[in-house]
């Protein structure tokens, strides 16, 4: 676990009309305001999107399972502001439904806006975060703190020494809880 601390700064309230593409609308807002970290909600609706459901297969690094979908989904999510490289990176998860269906997923690369989307942002400041590339799961994830991490930060401002990181036990494979090889069938059919 990695944590930081900060202060609330400035609150956004954005619009994002009909046609436009919400994705590059709020990347280019964020860059315009110098925002470097913070919080997005958003809700409204897409007429068109593509998002990451889940990965194909449940392994580290995962290949993305994309999903397109089109034709005015209502949508509601939220995201996290950090710098990345090259700039503040947006990161959003959200949930997409239309005549009861629904998508839950990571918002990539195409969101355009079915009337309306509004959006929420809350300015972070004194936060200690950017997002950087792991090369174990193969994604740009966000990094929490100093370099050396918040313990070693405190162990340098107090004086004293860290104590040593605990050894991480690894944690049992979860079991599928669906009856007759139901969770086979709903993976076969989310890869269509």
């Amino acid at each position: 676990m990695q944590y930081a601390e900060g202060q609330v700064g400035r609150v956004f309230v954005v619009r994002i009309d009909d046609g436009e593409d919400f994705l590059d609308s709020m990347q280019r807002f964020v860059a315009e305001k110098g925002i470097q970290s913070g919080s997005v909600t958003f809700l409204g609706a897409l007429m068109s999107g593509r998002m990451v459901t889940g990965p194909e297969e449940p392994v580290i690094p995962p290949t993305p399972h994309f999903v397109m979908f089109e034709g005015g989904w209502e949508v509601f999510g939220v995201g996290t502001i950090y710098p990345g490289e090259g700039g503040p990176h947006i990161h959003y998860h959200a949930s997409v439904g239309r005549a009861g269906h629904a998508l839950t997923g990571c918002l990539r690369e195409k969101a355009t806006t079915y009337l309306i989307v509004e959006a929420v942002i809350i300015e972070f400041t004194g936060l200690l975060g950017r997002r950087e590339f792991d090369e174990r799961t193969q994604m740009n994830l966000p990094v929490l703190g100093s370099r050396e991490g918040p313990a070693e930060e405190q162990a340098k401002e107090t004086g004293q020494t860290a104590p040593p990181e605990e050894e991480k036990k690894p944690e049992p494979e979860p079991k599928d809880e669906l009856p007759d090889g139901l969770a086979d069938i709903i993976r076969d059919l989310t890869r269509r």
